[in-house]
């Protein structure tokens, strides 16, 4: 099934679908007050959909940060300096402005999947956007296999594939790596994330759909293949599942509050902006290890 149904379950909830990919708005709930029979409802919107929009949402750290713990315990963020005094609350500070528009990118990439355990998501709260940019965009990995051939389906189906946080932080513009001191910090970020193994094809622990599990900026490798193999099937594979047919966008709002399941998701925020694009952020922790289809 490509596209998710309308949710029998969700009461009162308006629920409004993005595209018919993945996404969804939901409207006249407040995320601080909501019952447990509303949780519910926004919990199985967050599977059937991946992405979660809230609007005109009135949140503080306190109150956003209980919302995400009732997902999951709430993660520390290895690369984000901006802590707030509340725990596992951080400011997201976009990469907007003239200077950085050529140098910073962050590109298309799931959270943390150089880790063990992938979050299973994360939250944004909008304080302060630019007027236009900044948008956040994302793609169905559940419908990047979907799509997939037959053949293609059975080649991956016991691949493992290598994700290196090096990767991403050479890549991404963060990391001047003529400077010495961004030399030393990479090598600080190997010593703490050693390079893991995930299947490239994976069963979601929730709603056990398949899917296809790569991350543009960390997937570096096909384990066993030799690098003149690996490299052009990857990518391959990552152009595949960043199709405009995968895909939604969000705009942004102040006050807008959106999750998405980081198990299931690539995303990719624009940097096409100047003005200040403020956020408070959370990450949900995760127990997920994903294994390759039975």
């Amino acid at each position: 099934m490509s596209s998710p149904q309308p949710l029998a379950q969700a009461g009162t909830l308006d629920i409004r679908p993005l595209t018919g990919a993945l996404g969804c708005e939901i409207h006249g709930v407040d995320v601080a007050h909501l019952s447990d029979s509303e949780y519910a409802a926004v919990y199985q919107a967050f599977l059937d959909y991946s992405v979660v929009v809230f609007r005109d949402q009135e949140l503080d750290e306190a109150s956003f940060a209980a919302f995400g713990q009732r997902f999951a315990r709430l993660e520390d963020e290895p690369f984000l300096p901006n802590k707030t005094k509340t725990p596992g609350v951080y400011f997201f500070r976009g990469a907007g402005g003239q200077k950085k528009l050529s140098t910073q990118n962050l590109g298309w990439h799931m959270d943390h999947s150089y880790q063990k355990n992938p979050s299973l998501g994360a939250m944004l709260y909008a304080l302060e956007v630019p007027r236009a940019g900044g948008d956040t965009l994302f793609s169905s990995s559940y419908l990047a296999y979907e799509y997939l051939s037959e053949p293609m389906k059975d080649f991956l189906k016991d691949k493992l594939a290598i994700h290196d946080v090096l990767q991403y932080g050479m890549n991404s513009g963060h990391f001047a790596i003529s400077q010495v001191e961004a030399l030393e910090r990479l090598a600080m970020m190997r010593k703490k994330f050693p390079q893991v193994e995930h299947p490239l094809v994976t069963t979601h622990p929730e709603t056990g759909r398949p899917m296809l599990f790569i991350n543009k900026a960390w997937t570096t490798a096909i384990k066993g293949l030799h690098p003149h193999e690996s490299r052009p099937i990857l990518d391959m594979l990552k152009e595949h599942s960043l199709q405009d047919r995968f895909q939604c966008r969000v705009r942004w709002y102040n006050k807008t509050l959106m999750l998405w399941d980081n198990r299931c998701v690539q995303h990719s925020p624009n940097v096409d902006y100047t003005e200040p694009r403020i956020m408070l952020r959370v990450a949900l922790h995760s127990d997920w290890v994903p294994q390759p289809l039975s």
